[in-house]
């Protein structure tokens, strides 16, 4: 099977210019887990995930201890409007992962896995000629693939 067969092709991005206030509330409202960020032409530059915008466990120096941490700050669960704060203004090009695996429209569903699993992402860009954006492969495509009937796969 090729990607281009399992692809999601309508898909919402964001830009690099944009808050990560505005990416997140696109993301929650559709119930997305992640954006491909994209230039005004389309092009893909990166990838914001919901992971990104979460604090992380990270060692405490000189400590054995762990804390969280975002926007390269400890987290003070007593001020969460200062990372608000941080969200309504930080552009999504601060936070976007740049480098991200992709995949082509001829791409095989194994490349794929392979690729899903070596990362952990939960959604791979697809893309053409300049890079430019044509899809996004999902955990749940390739699932709703895998569950479809015989009949629904033509065989």
């Amino acid at each position: 099977m090729l990607i281009g067969d399992l692809m999601t092709r309508d898909v919402l991005t964001a830009r690099e210019d944009e808050t990560l206030m505005t990416a997140m509330r696109r993301m929650l409202s559709q119930r997305l887990d992640g954006l491909p960020v994209v230039d005004g032409e389309g092009r893909l530059k990166g990838l914001l995930e919901i992971d990104d915008l979460l604090p992380k466990l990270e060692p405490v120096p000189f400590s054995e201890l762990a804390a969280l941490k975002l926007f390269d700050e400890w987290v003070d669960e007593n001020n969460l409007e200062g990372f608000y704060q941080q969200y309504q203004k930080m552009s999504v090009a601060k936070m976007m992962r740049p480098n991200v695996d992709v995949l082509s429209p001829e791409d095989s569903l194994s490349k794929a896995l392979h690729l899903m699993a070596r990362s952990g992402a939960r959604l791979l860009p697809v893309v053409g000629e300049e890079q430019r954006l044509v899809g996004v492969l999902t955990r749940s495509d390739i699932l709703r693939t895998l569950t479809r009937t015989e009949r629904e796969r033509g065989v």
